[in-house]
């Protein structure tokens, strides 16, 4: 089952463009979208703690946090087709 996940960081070493270029690479990573700054959206079957390791074993230690989002607990305001690209469920 796909779960979307915010992954937030602190963009001091690295871009959001190497972030995306490698989640492109990432298996289990079925896509990625961002609206808002120093974030990205991405969805896959990957958990989090493996998608947070992932990360730091590519970009080095660095401030971030990742969430499951839930469309059943969410709220804010993006361009509805952003919204569209969130999975319909997610697991707990």
């Amino acid at each position: 089952m796909s779960n979307a996940y915010l992954y937030v960081f602190t963009p001091e070493k690295f871009t959001r463009e190497q972030v995306t270029s490698f989640l492109d690479t990432q298996e289990g990573v079925e896509q990625w979208f961002y609206s808002i700054p120093n974030s990205i959206f991405i969805v896959g079957t990957i958990p989090a703690r493996t998608l947070s390791k992932m990360l730091m074993e590519k970009f080095g230690e660095h401030r971030h946090f990742i969430t499951i989002i839930s469309k059943k607990a969410r709220a804010g305001w993006m361009p509805k087709d952003h919204w569209r690209l969130l999975p319909d469920d997610n697991a707990s």
